[in-house]
């Protein structure tokens, strides 16, 4: 009766009023997501992200995974580059030290990777503080009483959970994109940027169309996206996208104003919201997903990796 009535304010709310379409930019992984490469190649695609997000004056949140930082004996030029986000306006956050996910990890080893995951932001932030933490793998705890112990943990020490509603999966597609950008394939890299944000938009669409269904209005969405060359050399056409399509972006903390991201709801265990709403209202979803041959390399990556 609680979960129907809360739903039933949201509805009825002032909010409703407000149709403007509103998104926040999160992007995971930092410095560099998937294969690592060397400074050089890692500072051009991080100036490429910089580029949209100034042209665009998106207020992003980058989260960080502060053991990359350590690859290769490249401490110092991997943090200069870290830094570079700062200096662009990007706010940082904890992605836990070496992105261990929480599924499978005791809460007193989880806690120990998410207090190591942020001693080189924080000393970059002065005199600010990071203020939001992303679960890796989007896994929260394997009951409702560890998360909640740890997210206790976590707002003793400032910090505020970055939850999801909208995943792209670049995670998955960056894949097609470097085995393109190694064959020196540019074509390919050319089609798999362009299916990329098509898939996109695809996803935002569906993400619109569960919340329309749920609450009866859009809502304060937050996207999930991550630090690789696919998305940095596609955020531009996604952004003039977006915004053809209505979007503002806002920031993490204005998304979370939205009442949806206070409402009770029954424990499934990850920090993709709009699945915890959809599975607390009894409804399941069956969110589109990308064409086979961009999915390919990654399946292919896996099999090798077995």
């Amino acid at each position: 009766m609680r979960l129907q009535s809360f739903f039933l304010l949201l509805v009825l709310s002032v909010c409703v009023c407000a149709q403007t379409k509103e998104v926040a930019i999160t992007i995971d992984d930092l410095p560099l997501n998937g294969a690592q490469f060397e400074p050089v190649r890692l500072r051009k695609m991080t100036d490429n992200f910089l580029a949209a997000i100034k042209k665009h004056q998106i207020p992003a949140v980058g989260f960080v995974n502060e053991r990359l930082l350590y690859h290769n004996n490249e401490a110092d030029a991997r943090i200069a580059i870290l830094k570079s986000w700062l200096d662009g306006g990007v706010e940082l956050g904890n992605h836990n030290f070496s992105h261990l996910g929480f599924a499978n990890a005791a809460l007193a080893d989880f806690e120990d990777d998410f207090v190591r995951g942020d001693a080189v932001t924080r000393l970059l932030m002065r005199p600010n503080k990071p203020r939001y933490f992303r679960h890796p793998f989007l896994q929260m705890g394997k009951t409702a009483a560890d998360e909640k112990a740890f997210e206790d943990f976590a707002a003793a020490r400032g910090y505020k959970m970055a939850p999801v509603t909208v995943d792209v999966l670049d995670w998955m597609i960056n894949a097609a994109h470097a085995k393109a950008r190694a064959s020196n394939d540019e074509a390919m890299v050319k089609q798999v940027g362009e299916e990329y944000v098509k898939f996109a938009a695809q996803r935002f669409d569906y993400s619109e169309q569960v919340a329309q269904e749920l609450f009866g209005r859009p809502i304060k969405h937050i996207v999930l996206m991550h630090a690789n060359e696919l998305t940095a050399e596609n955020l531009d056409a996604m952004a003039v996208l977006l915004k053809s399509k209505g979007y503002k972006f806002i920031s993490v903390e204005e998304a979370l104003q939205d009442p949806v991201y206070q409402m009770p709801e029954k424990y499934l265990g990850t920090s993709d919201r709009l699945g915890h709403w959809a599975f607390s209202s009894g409804k399941k979803l069956s969110p589109p997903q990308p064409p086979d041959f961009l999915q390919q390399p990654y399946l292919e990556n896996q099999r090798n990796r077995r």
